[in-house]
């Protein structure tokens, strides 16, 4: 059989120029403004655990950012963190410039910065589809991860459509959201779903139950809309988040004064209409709490994951991290989380850890 190698050549050379365009029409923000309070004592107000080393060499942040230079040029990557986390930003990622910074002026959760971004891309007359991705989480497939990035890129060219991943479930996880997804997306690809409702953060019960539902994902957090997208949603139900920046467009700390506290989920995602879900199964996991790095680390004989100079004497299930160069001996002991670094002491039964963050909250110095 005789192949037609300039057809074949044509062809190639067609489909890469088809993932180039899409690649090309595509901006990434990374969100790196979280406090990482869960992971206290390790993550610290001056030093955050997007800041940290977790599962490499790189930080978390170095690694969301190599992850993304895969796919898009430099220019077209951007890191949306608080101004006082800049000369992290320069030390750790010394290769980013001023104009691929969206500074803000403080930590208002999520919807604040996002509207930040958003305006600022709109102001440079830039509309193209937009990823929003936390800066702190763990994806063992990059190959996959971006493929499901480049499908939600093309979807968010729809009118008004916000699509995000979605997580299959594999345990009864409480400390994420979950989203209840149809196939009756109304858009050509089988791939894309359409997501009915969203999910708070469920008891352990419910989690369970969750896991047996046909169509049920967990909210990896990870958005992908046209800013003009954004700016609609908010005006619809946020105003007053959009109009700050409206009110003042050159003077973000002016318009962050006026801003309400609000997570992008609570303030858009879970009243807009055209919601979309892709499925991808990539190896992702929320690096949010110390059970994640239970789930990422080697457990010993007894199930003990420890890292540091620690002992454990007739004690089973714990998660021991020992910083600072103090001996720590564990007696008798079973399900704990032990945290011991310069900037504190951390004693929690496993199963209190989703109370972590609030009672942290409480504390004036944590």
């Amino acid at each position: 059989m005789r192949v037609n190698i300039t057809g074949v050549f044509v062809f190639l050379n067609g489909l890469v120029f088809r993932l180039l365009e899409v690649i090309h029409k595509l901006n990434i923000v990374i969100m790196a403004g979280g406090k990482g309070t869960r992971f206290w004592p390790r993550s610290v107000d001056t030093l955050p655990k997007q800041f940290l080393h977790f599962h490499s060499s790189q930080t978390l942040i170095q690694e969301t950012a190599a992850r993304f230079k895969q796919a898009v040029p430099d220019h077209q990557l951007f890191i949306a963190a608080p101004a006082r986390y800049l000369p992290l930003l320069h030390e750790q990622l010394p290769g980013f410039s001023m104009q691929q910074l969206i500074v803000e002026p403080e930590q208002k959760d999520t919807a604040a910065c996002i509207a930040l971004a958003a305006f600022q891309l709109l102001s440079a007359g830039d509309d193209q589809p937009v990823v929003f991705v936390p800066s702190d989480q763990h994806v063992a497939d990059d190959a996959a991860f971006l493929t499901a990035i480049k499908l939600a890129a093309q979807t968010a060219e729809q009118d008004h459509a916000i699509v995000t991943l979605g997580i299959k479930p594999s345990r009864p996880e409480t400390g994420f959201g979950y989203m209840r997804t149809t196939a009756e997306s109304g858009l050509a690809s089988a791939s894309v779903l359409y997501v009915s409702s969203f999910l708070e953060k469920p008891t352990e019960e419910r989690a369970a139950q969750l896991l047996t539902e046909p169509g049920v994902y967990w909210n990896s957090g990870i958005f992908v809309c046209r800013p003009s997208t954004i700016a609609r949603s908010l005006e619809l139900l946020q105003p007053k988040i959009w109009n700050s920046l409206l009110l003042h467009p050159h003077d973000p700390s002016a318009a962050y004064a006026l801003m309400p506290k609000l997570s992008i989920d609570y303030a858009v995602m879970e009243q807009a209409e055209k919601i979309y879900c892709i499925p991808v199964d990539c190896g992702w996991d929320d690096v949010g709490s110390w059970a994640a790095i239970s789930r990422h680390s080697t457990a010993d004989s007894n199930g003990n994951v420890i890292q540091g100079l620690a002992s454990l004497v007739q004690s089973t299930g714990n998660t021991v991290y020992v910083e600072d160069d103090k001996q720590v001996v564990l007696i008798g002991v079973h399900d704990l989380i032990v945290v011991s670094t310069p900037s504190g002491l951390l004693v929690c039964l496993k199963t209190e850890e989703p109370q972590l963050k609030k009672w942290l909250n409480q504390m004036p110095n944590a």
